[in-house]
């Protein structure tokens, strides 16, 4: 999905704040949906069991962006709790 612009049709709700936050790390609303469709089409996330959120990162060309987030019941959409990148590759280890 992350090649695709389905990624577009994923409904994200972001509070004020994290909005802000966002602005001042240059960090657009489609790159936070590109996270969130890796994550969910592969299973690859992390979950905080202290808050229930979801951790994910993805890295669509120099930069990795990681969101914290968690889904809307019903399935309808997400709530964006903070998002953050770096130029840093993340390197997954393979199974031995």
């Amino acid at each position: 999905m992350p090649g695709s612009k389905g990624y577009g049709l994923i409904t994200l709700n972001i509070p004020a704040e994290v909005q802000s936050r966002l602005e001042e790390r240059l960090i657009l609303v489609e790159d936070i949906q590109q996270v969130i469709a890796h994550a969910e089409s592969t299973g690859k996330r992390l979950r905080n069991p202290q808050t229930g959120h979801l951790l994910a990162h993805y890295r669509p060309g120099n930069v990795t962006y990681w969101v914290e987030y968690s889904p809307v019941p019903k399935g309808e959409g997400f709530v964006i709790h903070n998002a953050y990148s770096h130029r840093m590759l993340v390197e997954e280890s393979k199974k031995l």
